[in-house]
């Protein structure tokens, strides 16, 4: 038995001799990337008070390693913000972390503003949530912020009152001096309680805002890590004025800004994207900036109608001029940069000053995004060529190499075969 071991050994020597050097396994090109994304639903700054809400957050690097934050609320956050020391209320937060703390895709939500921006802002509700980990290898992050309603309460009343009613008119809507020595007394009469009504109240939710959920994800598809970043845009009301009634005297309906305000602000979704590719680290970008449309409400008429205004990715615009709920919009704009194996795009928010005239009036950011990604591929160190055993030229015979290892095999088989038999 000893003998059939030893001679089997000599076998596997020889075969592992005759297996050339080059059938080794190569090793790969390593692929080193980083992704970042950012996406924020408001940033809302009254006098020098502030406060961001409904943020997401996405980091990854081929460490392999993820971060992600979901917060429902922050104080205001600048432009580039530690993530390692994030002013976020932890009741409305997730931050999740790979190797560490997977998170949870659960929210968690609260619904109080410290003072004293709480006696002047109603928040509904805020939600954060983040998870993170690792999937085939390739770390992942997904991270949401949401917001409630927002409202903020505002002494409309007190300002307007101390503005004469028919200049006011004159300036709410550009159709209403034409028309007005035209319109029936009835709507006139409208108007007038309208007013009444608005310049009467000592306070009321000047601005209501109902937004749309931010989300920062990074994935990877088919050898594609993409970084992809989104905020769902928001509706905002200025001053709910209501309905007034057929008969230009009755008061019909609550005043609820974004159902029957003054002004009405529509904004999109704004998104950003980078792409690396790990195949060569190749890179792209993507970007679309929020739409905006304001509605402008023509108090003449005792429906509430409205005139519609665009504005562009760029532009600004200011409604109700010279009158104490001026509010100035700025449409967000989205850029792009692509440079070989790095790339970022970013989609600006929608900046609004609204109601200039009552108490410096109300800063809003909406709906930024930002996304950027930047790959190398690092080619493994050339091995060591070793120069081949110096070897006899053949002269006009065949390789018998191969046909030898066989045969020597079969006498091994045979020969153990043998002793068997005669044992």
């Amino acid at each position: 038995m000893k003998r059939a071991v030893a001679v089997f050994g000599v076998i596997a020597a020889v075969f592992a001799l005759a297996i050339p050097a080059g059938a080794k396994p190569s090793s790969h090109a390593k692929f080193d990337y980083a992704l970042t994304g950012e996406a924020r639903a408001l940033e809302l700054a009254i006098g020098d008070q502030g406060v961001s809400l409904g943020v997401a957050l996405s980091r990854a690097d081929s460490t392999p390693a993820a971060l992600g934050v979901g917060a429902g609320q922050c104080t205001l956050l600048g432009s580039e913000p530690d993530t390692d020391n994030l002013p976020c209320n932890e009741d409305t937060s997730i931050t999740s972390r790979f190797p560490g703390t997977p998170g949870d895709d659960t929210p968690k939500c609260a619904g109080a503003l410290p003072e004293p921006l709480a006696s002047l802002v109603d928040l509904k509700l805020a939600c954060g949530s983040s998870s993170s980990g690792l999937l085939k290898g390739i770390p992942f992050t997904r991270s949401t912020g949401k917001v409630g309603h927002l409202g903020v309460t505002l002494p409309v009343g007190t300002v307007l009152d101390s503005v004469p009613v028919q200049p006011l008119i004159n300036q709410l809507t550009q159709t209403l001096s034409p028309i007005l020595d035209q319109t029936p007394a009835v709507v006139h009469d409208a108007v007038d309680n309208v007013l009444d009504l608005v310049t009467g109240l000592t306070e009321t939710e000047a601005l209501a805002i109902d937004l749309g959920p931010s989300v920062s994800n990074i994935t990877n598809k088919n050898g594609v890590m993409t970084v992809d970043s989104s905020s769902a845009g928001a509706l905002i009301g200025l001053v709910g004025i209501p309905e007034a009634g057929v008969d230009g005297t009755a008061i019909k309906a609550t005043s609820d800004p974004l159902k029957n305000g003054l002004v009405i602000i529509e904004v999109g979704t704004s998104r950003a994207s980078a792409s690396v590719d790990d195949a060569n680290a190749a890179a792209t970008a993507a970007a679309s900036a929020a739409l905006v449309t304001v509605k402008v409400r023509d108090i003449t008429k005792p429906e509430p109608t409205y005139v519609e205004i665009s504005v562009a990715p760029g532009k600004t615009e200011t409604v109700l001029e010279g009158t104490p709920a001026e509010t100035t919009i700025t449409a967000a704009d989205s850029t792009i940069e692509e440079n070989g194996s790095s790339a970022r795009s970013s989609a600006d928010a929608v900046r609004i000053h609204a109601l200039k005239g009552i108490n410096g009036g109300v800063a809003i950011a909406l709906a930024g995004s930002k996304a950027a990604v930047q790959g190398k591929v690092v080619k493994p160190a050339a091995p060591i060529k070793q120069a081949p055993p110096e070897t006899l030229p053949l002269t006009g015979a065949t390789d018998m190499t191969i046909p030898a290892l066989f045969l020597f095999l079969a006498a091994g088989v045979a020969f153990v075969i043998r002793r068997k038999v005669t044992a």
